[in-house]
C-alpha cells in the first residue's frame, strides 16, 4: 500500500463509527486495515485486542448527596478521543464516542496514550488529562473517561 506521508485514512470502527487514522499509524501495523473511500487498505488480520470505553460528563448536580441520586449520575457524552502509540510521535487516530458514550477500537497489543479532546469551544465540559493504556494480546482494555462539567 502506498500512502502519502500525513494522509488521513478513514477506517470503520465498532458500531458504524468512523475513525480518522494517520497513514503512519496504519503503516506501523498498530491499526488493522479497513475501508478507504470504498477501497481496501490491505488484508491485515484484525487484532482481537484494543481499547473499549465509556465517556461521561459529571458532576451533573451542584451538591452530591449520600446515598447518590440516580438523577445526579454522570451522563453519557459524545466526544472525540485521540489514541496514539506511546512510543511513536504520530498523531494517531481519533474515535468519537456514540451518543451513549461508548467507543471501541481494535488495536494491536502495546502501550498507547489516550487524549480526550474538547467537545466544543466553551471549555466545558473540560476533558481530563491524557493517560496511558496498556493493551494485552487478545484483550480489550476498558476505560472510563469523565469530563468535568464545572458544576460545583
Amino acid at each position: 500500500m502506498t500512502v502519502c506521508k500525513g494522509a488521513i485514512i478513514l477506517l470503520p470502527v465498532h458500531g458504524g463509527l468512523i475513525a480518522r487514522v494517520t497513514a503512519a499509524l496504519v503503516a506501523s501495523g498498530a491499526v488493522a486495515g479497513g475501508a478507504v473511500a470504498g477501497g481496501a487498505v490491505g488484508r491485515a488480520t484484525e487484532p482481537n485486542s484494543g481499547i473499549a470505553g465509556q465517556v461521561q460528563e459529571g458532576p451533573t448536580c451542584p451538591v452530591e448527596q449520600y446515598p447518590p441520586s440516580s438523577r445526579c449520575a454522570p451522563r453519557p457524552l459524545s466526544a472525540p478521543i485521540r489514541i496514539r502509540a506511546a512510543a511513536g510521535g504520530s498523531h494517531g487516530l481519533v474515535v468519537h464516542s456514540g451518543s451513549n458514550g461508548r467507543f471501541r477500537v481494535r488495536l494491536r497489543a502495546g502501550r498507547y496514550v489516550v487524549t480526550p479532546e474538547r467537545t466544543n469551544s466553551s471549555g466545558f465540559p473540560r476533558p481530563p488529562a491524557p493517560f496511558r493504556v496498556d493493551v494485552a494480546p487478545g484483550h480489550f482494555t476498558h476505560v472510563t473517561i469523565t469530563y468535568d462539567t464545572g458544576i460545583r
